[in-house]
């Protein structure tokens, strides 16, 4: 078998699936931290941006599992595409934004129209076989870490020639993987899904069930914990360790200024972290899941992310916060392609658009619990407590990951050698 399945019509799905997935999130990293500053200027309080940045993760909790359906039964390659260029019209309408409101509506419509990933995910698990689900996952991750690297840094300079170039930037990204996906795109075999409708008692029914519900918690618990490290990671470093920022004496409620003025050391950081997830997800996975197989990696990759979490709380220097951050993406990238395939491979191939829907959608829930939890107890007790309650959870997380391994690790077979 190759390493890349090759379509019907000569094409390499999996290459042109990341490559459509890495230009849209370039256009997605591009806006994403300019979000405080954009509603900061129309006076937004930190509650209502708070909400903005709730808005694009609540739709695509209600809308994600819709998409994942509707690409089960139309197909893959239309719905992706038609959320690929309705996500262009959403960065127009962010570019032209001069209110508040439009704000929100941007952000809402991208919300609405991101069935981008897990369409993708539902096209990776068609075109590979159980065994090799996890690399083409990985690829998927990959395409995360090196859009949410290269796009923010992006976004950061494109400030410098207007306040509206990045939103155009992004929409003409969107647009370019829409015309790729358009043009290199092929349906997937179709044979083995059908059209049906995943009503909430087969939500229900699938949370519930051991096999497929378990990932979904662990990949819920992984989210929440980071999502609460990114979020809270800048008022962290300004609190604990100001002179890397560049001030005086530490502060823990910090100006649009000084957040500006410490985004491009908090960039370093997190796009070092991306990277080094991206090459975990794009090429040691490919290597480590036959060995292991994704039940083992499951559960030291939380523990890892966990380790670097606890690190960074104990820092009295900061190499010892840098020492960290080089922890955080190895469990990063064991992680995340490891538990989307357990999804994949435990969930009925018929509706692998539905239940990977399901799982983008509690990824979007996630997201928007982490950042909130996360502010509450960095209000409470203090800069380090985040990666404390992270922390906690990973272990959790990797515990929980421990018995499903017991229970049923034997029911997915690792790929022979050689193949």
């Amino acid at each position: 078998m190759p390493s890349t399945p090759v379509s019907p019509a000569g094409k390499r799905p999996l290459l042109a699936v990341f490559l459509v997935v890495l230009i849209d999130l370039l256009g997605f990293g591009i806006v994403i931290p300019l979000l405080p500053v954009y509603s900061k200027a129309y006076g937004a309080s930190e509650t209502t941006m708070g909400l903005l940045f709730a808005t694009f993760s609540a739709m695509q909790f209600l809308f994600a599992p819709m998409w994942g359906r509707l690409s089960d039964k139309i197909g893959r390659r239309p719905v992706l595409v038609g959320g690929l260029f309705g996500t262009a019209a959403s960065y127009v309408l962010f570019a032209l934004s001069d209110s508040l409101w439009m704000l929100f509506l941007s952000r809402a419509l991208a919300g609405f129209l991101a069935a981008n990933i897990s369409t993708a995910m539902a096209y990776v698990a068609d075109v590979t076989t159980p065994e090799n689900r996890a690399k083409g996952m990985g690829l998927i991750g990959a395409a995360f870490g090196i859009g949410f690297t290269l796009g923010p840094l992006m976004g950061g300079e494109l400030t410098h020639i207007s306040p509206a170039a990045p939103g155009w930037a992004a929409a003409g990204f969107s647009l370019l993987a829409g015309l790729y996906a358009w043009s290199q795109l092929v349906e997937p075999p179709r044979e083995r899904r059908q059209s049906r409708v995943f009503s909430l008692e087969q939500v229900r029914g699938a949370l519930v069930d051991g096999r497929v519900g378990t990932p979904y918690l662990l990949s819920f618990l992984f989210i929440v914990a980071f999502a609460s490290f990114e979020s809270m990671f800048t008022a962290f470093g300004l609190a604990r360790f100001p002179a890397v920022f560049g001030l005086e004496v530490p502060i823990e409620e910090a100006s649009v200024e000084q957040i500006l003025a410490a985004a491009p050391i908090t960039g370093r950081y997190l796009a070092g972290i991306g990277v080094v997830s991206a090459l975990i997800q794009g090429g040691l996975i490919r290597r480590l899941v036959p060995k292991y197989g994704e039940t083992k990696l499951a559960i030291v990759g939380p523990w890892f992310l966990a380790a670097g979490f606890v690190v960074v709380a104990l820092a009295q220097d900061w190499t010892m916060v840098v020492l960290g951050c080089l922890l955080m993406p190895i469990g990063f990238g064991l992680n995340n392609p490891s538990v989307s395939s357990l999804i994949s491979r435990a969930a009925p191939q018929d509706q692998q658009g539905a239940y990977l829907g399901l799982s983008q959608s509690l990824g979007s829930l996630a997201r928007m619990v982490g950042p909130l939890s996360a502010g509450l107890v960095f209000t409470a007790y203090g800069p380090d407590a985040p990666f404390w309650m992270g922390a906690a959870l990973l272990v959790v997380s990797g515990a929980i990951a421990l018995q499903y391994h017991r229970k049923h690790g034997a029911s997915f077979p690792k790929k022979a050698a050689g193949h």
